[in-house]
């Protein structure tokens, strides 16, 4: 889908929005608009009670999808709170709902952690949400005959409902824990028998691929299985825990435990059933009005209380909405799919904050010897740097900051937030490494990799590294000190590992160039070299580079640069 078919309603979603507004007007005149804004006073100062309640269910998702990340990540719960809640905004919007809302989430967070390592692990969360709302709504609707009888058999429907649960919740991880293919073989039966062959064919091998990402995605592992199993339930009991409070608070009885629960499973079904209707207009409040009516309730309670309901999810549409805002994005754009750039190559600086963590460039101290001023420098360093890598349009510029430094002082520096790209790793080839699985993980085909100390790199150097890379060849830039200067690699092919250019280097010494080179060699990789270059690591670097300055085309292409060590050494 494009970016206009996107932000356009659709005649679907336009013909949903009136219906649903048609049943929203006739339940509130069915229960009666006087009693329902009745109820709605009893509520009181309560809704902010409920709206608490509503973040509780975000932050507890939040929380899942964290615990869902394989291996370490950068990922705070205040980031993923306000992705979550984003998301959920988006979703609740757009017709195309999870379809647009759930990688809205993975985009929101792509300055600490890449799409490609966000969006699985969302999927496995998802994943254990819709087992957990599948377990309610199954429940709910077997013990739903039994609470609609006499008053004295509603013990054995709540005796009923946690067997239920119980069995439930063992079933489907028994399922998917032992790989068993229930959809699939449903669906290959049916097809054997003759019930829309055709049909069925085309459904059990889509039911065959989605089983196979399901077992591939779910985490075996009891120490990740159980704290998100847990927040799922959590999540449950916290909406079974709202609709007590609104039941308690604006109804002419007091509810049961088990009453609040049927109405969880029934928003559960509406959720699933509708969630193509924008904030399920209408049908919140007819099968609300419903369940309330045969339960005893009254229609006014059921219409009443999916109106308070919606209110809370106006109050979080609206801070999600402001938490796009907030990263100068926008749900047209975040539906649309079309957050990241449309770049085949990316350009990544491998920088630190000039500001935060320890001070940078501590070799140049015996020529610059304020750490205050050697900031002041390596900013200036870095700001060239990241102006001479966006001189290259091909390619999308990212700035991978360390985490002892963290991104402070990278704004000033004209660096958005979605160019900011987090490291990951114990020392530098670590660091490098998982710079380049991220990247590759977020869509780009050539990554080219360069240092923050290069103010007078030429674009060219990176233009030409662009156009050598590929597939089975890596391209080097050589510094004079016998390290390199940038690396250039290609995304490999499909479930390939990455070429390990990374362990057994002798960082930071004349050696490095080499032992990369015979690295290469050991992967099987054809080298191509770009011209050489010179970083700025000491004092002899420093007077080299104050040399090149010198004449009017140097201080060209690091304009900061100069003005700073003009400053310096005036």
């Amino acid at each position: 889908m494009n970016a206009a078919a996107a932000g356009r309603p659709t005649a679907g979603g336009v013909l949903a929005a009136v219906v649903g507004l048609v049943l929203l007007v006739y339940f509130v005149r069915r229960a009666g608009a006087d009693a329902v804004a009745d109820g709605i006073a009893r509520l009181g100062w309560a809704f902010l009670a409920v709206v608490v309640l509503g973040g509780a269910r975000f932050l507890v998702r939040a929380a899942a999808w964290m615990r869902c990340v394989d291996g370490s990540h950068r990922l705070r719960l205040r980031d993923t709170f306000q992705a979550v809640i984003a998301g959920d905004a988006v979703g609740n919007l757009t017709p195309l709902s999870v379809l647009a809302g759930e990688p809205a989430k993975a985009l929101m967070l792509r300055r600490r952690e890449p799409v490609g390592r966000t969006l699985p692990a969302l999927v496995v969360e998802n994943l254990f949400y819709t087992l957990s709302a599948a377990i309610v709504i199954t429940s709910g609707l077997a013990v739903l005959p039994l609470a609609l009888q006499a008053p004295g058999p509603r013990w054995l429907a709540g005796a009923v409902l946690l067997g239920m649960l119980a069995g439930l919740v063992t079933a489907a991880h028994w399922v998917v824990r032992g790989r068993v293919r229930t959809a699939s073989r449903v669906l290959d039966w049916l097809r054997q028998r003759g019930v829309r062959p055709a049909l069925t064919a085309r459904a059990a091998a889509r039911a065959h691929s989605v089983e196979d990402d399901l077992f591939a995605a779910y985490p075996r592992q009891w120490s990740r299985l159980l704290p998100v199993a847990a927040l799922e339930l959590v999540f449950h009991i916290l909406a079974i825990a709202e609709i007590f409070l609104v039941l308690a608070l604006i109804s002419g009885r007091p509810p049961t435990l088990l009453e609040a629960f049927l109405f969880e499973s029934t928003n559960r079904i509406i959720g699933v059933a509708f969630k193509f209707v924008p904030l399920r207009i209408g049908v919140d409040e007819a099968g609300t009005g419903l369940l309330a009516g045969l339960l005893a309730f009254g229609t006014a309670t059921g219409v009443t209380l999916a109106l308070v309901r919606k209110g809370r999810m106006l109050v979080w549409t609206s801070l999600g909405v402001l938490a796009l805002a907030g990263r100068g994005l926008a749900i047209r754009r975040m539906a649309a799919g079309t957050a990241e750039p449309d770049a085949d190559a990316a350009v990544v600086v491998m920088a630190r904050s000039p500001h935060g963590g320890p001070a940078p460039k501590t070799r140049l101290a015996e020529a610059v010897e304020h750490e205050a001023d050697r900031r002041r420098l390596y900013a200036a360093f870095l700001r060239d740097t990241i102006d001479g890598c966006r001189a290259v349009p091909e390619a999308a510029l990212r700035v991978a900051w360390t985490p002892d430094g963290g991104a402070a002082g990278l704004g000033a520096l004209g660096v958005r937030d979605d160019e900011l790209l987090s490291q990951r790793g114990a020392d530098l080839g670590e660091r490098e490494r998982a710079a380049f699985v991220d990247l590759f993980a977020a869509g780009f085909r050539k990554v080219v990799m360069v240092g923050s100390d290069l103010p007078t790199l030429p674009a060219d150097h990176i233009r030409q590294a662009l156009e050598q890379v590929a597939p089975g060849t890596a391209v080097l830039g050589p510094s004079e000190d016998g390290g390199y200067y940038l690396l250039a690699l290609a995304a490999p092919a499909t479930d390939a590992a990455l070429p390990d250019l990374f362990s057994g280097i002798r960082w930071s010494t004349a050696a490095a160039l080499e032992d990369t080179l015979a690295a290469a060699r050991r992967a099987g990789l054809r080298v191509a070299l770009v011209p050489r270059w010179r970083d700025v690591d000491d004092a002899a670097g420093l007077a080299r580079l104050r040399d090149d300055l010198e004449a009017p085309a140097g201080r060209a292409r690091a304009p900061e640069t100069a003005r700073v060590l003009d400053e310096l050494f005036s």
